[in-house]
């Protein structure tokens, strides 16, 4: 059976959302062994050496920073945040999806107030540059921004999928509401 032109859109931006997830998979990976190293580096130098690593502690914050906003957006996209569901998982199927929705609109609005928070930090302070490395903080704050945006759009989707489902009566299952192509009205 031939394809129309919309399931063919939908494959691609799936196929390529799937490579952004792995792709920033990997990366929270880098970040978070990177993190480990330069900790454990730092904490060696420090008791065996009596040296201190001027350099380390730069590296391992803006690591772990750029590890709790690019993982930040990828849980949103995999729907597996930490959520209290004693009361949802009571609900019928239809008002379980609707209560997805309503707890991604707050998502959403959060989202809002980040993504116009980092975009404002980001022109601030662009130019400025970090006391030991002189790494470019406009670079930190563009994966902030970066990070924010995606989250945003991923949150879109969810609420648009929460919404979709609710519609048509569709089975509730924890992880959500599947937003593959194949499952396009």
């Amino acid at each position: 059976m031939p394809h129309s032109p919309k399931t063919n859109i939908l494959g691609v931006l799936s196929r390529a959302e799937d490579r952004l997830l792995a792709a920033l998979g990997w990366l929270l990976i880098v970040l978070l062994a990177g993190m480990v190293v330069v900790v454990s580096l730092q904490v060696a130098s420090r008791y065996l050496l009596n040296v201190s690593l001027i350099w380390s502690e730069e590296v391992a914050r803006l690591f772990f920073i750029s590890l709790v906003f690019v993982g930040t957006a990828v849980l949103a996209r995999q729907r597996n945040h930490l959520t209290v569901t004693i009361f949802v998982d009571m609900l019928p199927d239809r008002t379980r999806h609707l209560a997805d929705a309503a707890a991604t609109g707050v998502g959403l609005i959060c989202s809002y107030f980040l993504v116009h928070g980092a975009w404002a930090t980001l022109l601030r302070e662009w130019d400025q540059r970090t006391p030991a490395l002189q790494f470019p903080m406009g670079v930190v704050f563009a994966l902030i921004l970066a990070s924010c945006a995606l989250l945003l759009l991923w949150l879109v989707v969810t609420m648009i999928a929460s919404l979709a489902d609710a519609a048509r009566g569709a089975p509730h299952d924890r992880k959500g509401p599947e937003t593959g192509p194949e499952d396009a009205p």
